[in-house]
C-alpha cells in the first residue's frame, strides 16, 4: 500500500510540474509511467488520446484533427462526427448517381439518334461498373464535395440552369422548365430548389409510366371475339431505374423491394399471384472454410453475373445481402417457382467457377413460397428467409418432390 501511495504522489507531482490538469486520463498516464520507473506492475494502461491518434493514418490525422483534445471523449466525439459525414457523402453519392441515370434515360428518348445513342452508351457504362471503378468514382465525388466552399445548394442552382437548356420534346419536362425558369429569377431558397428537383423526379416517373399513341396512328376497326387480343403477361417495366449491386451486377435489395411492392399492389388490386424464392450457394460456409473468404466472394460475384442472364421483366432476381439472393416471379405459383429454381440449379452445376486456377463446384439451396398461401408479403418473406437459413447446407426445396 505504501508503494502505491508513493507512486500516486510522484505522479501528481509530475503532472503539476508539466502544467497539466490532473484529469483522470492524464493522471492514469502519469501513474503508469511512475509505476514503470519503480518496477511495479499495475496492469495494462487503457487507450489514451495520443495512442488512438497514433493508430490513425497520418493523412487522416493531419487533415481532420488540427485541434488538441483535452481527453478521450472529445476525440471520440470528433471521430463520430467524421463517420457521420462519411455516411452523408456516401448516401448523397448514390442519390446523385440515381439522378444522373434518370436524366440519361430521359435523354435516351431524344429524337436525334446520336444524342439518344450517347445517353444509352453512358447508361451501359454505369451498369457495367465493377466494384473498383465504382470505388474510384465514389472517392472522386467525395473529394469534390469536401472542396465545396458553399454548401447552401449553390451548385444545385447551376444544375437547374443547365437543365433549362435541354431541348427535349416532352410536354411535362417543358412545363417543368418554365416553372424552374421563373423560380430562378427570384433567387430561390434552398427549399424551393429541392422542391424543383422533386417535381422533376415526379415528371420523370409520369413520363416513364405513360404510354403514348403515335399522332399519325389510324384507329383500327373493332375486332371480332375470335380476334380479341389476349391479356399481356404482367411485367415490371421500370427495371432500368432499379439500383444495382456493384459486386454481383444484379439489382440490389432496395431494388427488389420496389418489385415486391409492385407485385403486392397487383395482387391486392387484380388478384395476380406471385412467387418468391430465397436462395443461395448450398453449404456456403464450408466453401469459405475450404477455399477461403476471398474465393467464396469471387464465386458469389461470378454467380451474380450468371444469374443476371436469367433475370428479366417477369422473373426478377436480386442480390439480397450476405449470401442470399431473392427472385420475384410475377404471375407464377409455387410449383412454377420450384421448376424455375431447379432449372437455375442445373445451369449453375454445369458452370465453371474458378479462383486462382482452382475450380470450385457449387449448387444452389432454396426455399419458395407464393402469395395466395400467405397472410401478407412480410410474413411470406420472413418464413422463406427462416426456412432458407435452416436448410442452407442442403438444397432445400430443390430436392423436395412437388
Amino acid at each position: 500500500m505504501q508503494n502505491i501511495q508513493s507512486i500516486a504522489r510522484e505522479a501528481l507531482k509530475e503532472l503539476l510540474k508539466e502544467g497539466k490538469e490532473p484529469t483522470p486520463e492524464f493522471y492514469a498516464e502519469a501513474f503508469n509511467a511512475q509505476a514503470k520507473k519503480l518496477g511495479a506492475n499495475v496492469g495494462e494502461i487503457d487507450f489514451s488520446t495520443s495512442k488512438i491518434l497514433e493508430m490513425l493514418n497520418k493523412e487522416v490525422r493531419e487533415s481532420l484533427f488540427h485541434q488538441k483534445f483535452k481527453h478521450k471523449n472529445e476525440l471520440i466525439t470528433a471521430l463520430v462526427h467524421s463517420i457521420n459525414h462519411l455516411y452523408f457523402y456516401k448516401k448523397n453519392f448514390y442519390t446523385q448517381l440515381e439522378i444522373l441515370k434518370l436524366l440519361l434515360r430521359l435523354v435516351a428518348t431524344h429524337p436525334n439518334k446520336e444524342i439518344a445513342s450517347l445517353a444509352k452508351g453512358h447508361l451501359l457504362v454505369i451498369d457495367k461498373l465493377n466494384a473498383q471503378s465504382m470505388q474510384m468514382w465514389r472517392e472522386r465525388w467525395i473529394n469534390y464535395i469536401k472542396e465545396m466552399a458553399d454548401m447552401d445548394f449553390v451548385d444545385l442552382a447551376k444544375g437547374l440552369e443547365i437543365l433549362l437548356g435541354f431541348k427535349i420534346d416532352c410536354t411535362l419536362f417543358c412545363q417543368w422548365q418554365e416553372k424552374a425558369r421563373l423560380a430562378l429569377k427570384s433567387n430561390p431558397s434552398k427549399d424551393i430548389k429541392i422542391k424543383l428537383m422533386r417535381d422533376l423526379e415526379t415528371a420523370f416517373r409520369v413520363q416513364f409510366d405513360k404510354v403514348e399513341i403515335p399522332k399519325n396512328s389510324v384507329q383500327s376497326p373493332p375486332l371480332k371475339d375470335s380476334q380479341a387480343p389476349q391479356e399481356q403477361p404482367l411485367t415490371f417495366k421500370d427495371i432500368a431505374s432499379l439500383p444495382i449491386d456493384a459486386v454481383t451486377t444484379l439489382m440490389s435489395k432496395h431494388g427488389i423491394e420496389e418489385v415486391l411492392d409492385f407485385a403486392e399492389l397487383e395482387y391486392q388490386k387484380n388478384q395476380k399471384n406471385y412467387a418468391v424464392i430465397v436462395f443461395g450457394i448450398a453449404a456456403y460456409d464450408k466453401i469459405k472454410e475450404q477455399f477461403g473468404l476471398e474465393a467464396a466472394k469471387r464465386v458469389l460475384s461470378t454467380l451474380g453475373r450468371l444469374l443476371k442472364q436469367h433475370s428479366n421483366t417477369s422473373d426478377l432476381i436480386a442480390y439480397y445481402g450476405e449470401e442470399e439472393f431473392l427472385a420475384c416471379l410475377l404471375e407464377r405459383d409455387k410449383n412454377a417457382a420450384i421448376a424455375f429454381i431447379r432449372e437455375l440449379d442445373a445451369i449453375v452445376r454445369g458452370s465453371k467457377f474458378m479462383f486462382q486456377q482452382t475450380r470450385i463446384d457449387i449448387s444452389l439451396s432454396a426455399q419458395a413460397s407464393h402469395r395466395v398461401e400467405a397472410k401478407d408479403l412480410e410474413s411470406m418473406l420472413k418464413m422463406s428467409l427462416e426456412e432458407f437459413i435452416k436448410n442452407k447446407d442442403s438444397q432445400g426445396i430443390i430436392q423436395c418432390e412437388i
